[in-house]
């Protein structure tokens, strides 16, 4: 099982250490948000490309921009079209990184129209899935919090992708907004074939917390061996607990989805055990917890 991190920026002052340390926790892959791909000149994409390589270390996705003028399912036409642009503008700088994954979003929370924002999306991703295609980049669409339009149901948006036969557009599940906007193991258990990335993490179902695996209420001893069936890096979306280490949030995040952390049952409930010192998970195995 190989254990990728979404990473937000990519900082070059530190990429060369960031590296160093993600290799010895062994870390896979990464995702990193557009922003630092848009600020920085193509000469130091192909360095960042070159320096991923000679690590190796795939620079797996690239979190695309969502909401507001970015909304690929906008209703004002011009804002919608502007939106692809930028989106085609992002997927040449992912290009440049040697990114596999453009990790894009249906829709956003503030448009409440269902229809419209169905056929917005199909004018927007009739246009960027061929520019996308000569790219060979996946535009993977990820599942949405409930307050979205539309997106927020796996099972629907896989429906609505899978209509366009292309191996370049693909579902992204999110197993937090899945966890807040229904049942994930019933979702996965018949999605995970259709899955290409994942974002990985947890929460209370209050709301979208980004919680490393086992520091919410998710079920993953029910999902894991469902996410064990992928061929490729499992993202993870979350924030280290506690400024952890990347070795002690890679170990931890292995333990989850292994079943290697001490559990218990109260009322009919399973549940993950932390430590009443340091917070953080109690593993079968040394280093038990945070206090070792």
């Amino acid at each position: 099982m190989e254990i990728g991190v979404a990473v937000g920026r990519i900082e070059r002052a530190t990429l060369e250490e960031d590296l160093k340390a993600w290799r010895r926790a062994g870390i896979r892959a990464i995702e990193c948000d557009y922003p630092p791909l848009v600020e920085q000149p193509l000469r130091v994409l192909d360095e960042w490309a070159q320096m991923f390589q000679s690590a190796g270390i795939l620079f797996w996705s690239v979190h695309a921009p969502f909401g507001g003028s970015h909304n690929l399912a906008h209703p004002e036409e011009r804002i919608r079209q502007r939106a692809v642009e930028y989106h085609k503008f992002v997927l040449e700088r992912a290009k440049r990184v040697g990114a596999r994954f453009l990790i894009v979003h249906p829709s956003s929370s503030a448009q409440r129209e269902r229809g419209q924002g169905w056929d917005g999306l199909r004018r927007s991703l009739d246009e960027l899935l061929p520019f996308a295609e000569d790219l060979d980049i996946v535009l993977a669409v990820e599942n949405m919090l409930p307050e979205a339009a539309i997106g927020a149901d796996p099972a629907e948006l896989n429906g609505f992708l899978v209509a366009y036969f292309s191996p370049h557009l693909r579902l992204c599940f999110d197993t937090g907004h899945a966890h807040i906007a229904g049942n994930v193991y019933l979702w996965l258990e018949s999605l995970a074939s259709a899955v290409a990335t994942y974002h990985l993490n947890d929460n209370d179902r209050s709301r979208d917390l980004h919680l490393p695996p086992g520091y919410g209420t998710m079920r993953w001893d029910l999902i894991a061996p469902l996410l064990q069936q992928a061929d490729f890096p499992l993202i993870v979306e979350a924030y280290p607990w506690q400024n952890s280490t990347w070795e002690q949030f890679c170990r931890e995040v292995r333990a989850v989805l292994t079943g290697q952390v001490v559990s218990t049952e109260m009322g009919g409930h399973q549940g993950l055990v932390r430590c009443l010192r340091c917070g953080r998970l109690m593993l079968q195995k040394e280093p038990v917890c945070g206090c070792d």
